[in-house]
């Protein structure tokens, strides 16, 4: 399964949708990056080449989304998740 799949599966799936996902890839193609955003990633993050520099985008990842990045709250279980629409609507 490639990155686009998995974001399609993710998709489909009210209990994974909420999940954030950081693309972290080797293309810097303008089409994948449109592709991944269309399908939902939340970030897209291009592998640098250099060991250290690797280490680093990491790090720098790793820091936001599991510190400084605040997720939505779980919604109590068997609740309903409204759709955008009809939460905007109300």
């Amino acid at each position: 399964m490639d990155g686009f799949e998995f974001l399609r599966q993710r998709n489909a799936s009210d209990s994974l949708k909420m999940i954030p996902v950081v693309v972290f890839t080797s293309s810097d193609e303008e089409s994948d990056r449109l592709e991944s955003y269309r399908l939902g990633a939340n970030a897209y993050v291009v592998k640098p080449i250099r060991y250290e520099e690797f280490l680093k985008a990491i790090r720098s990842i790793s820091t936001f989304w599991a510190g400084i990045n605040r997720v939505p709250p779980a919604a109590p279980l068997g609740a309903q998740t409204a759709p955008a629409a009809d939460a905007a609507a109300a």
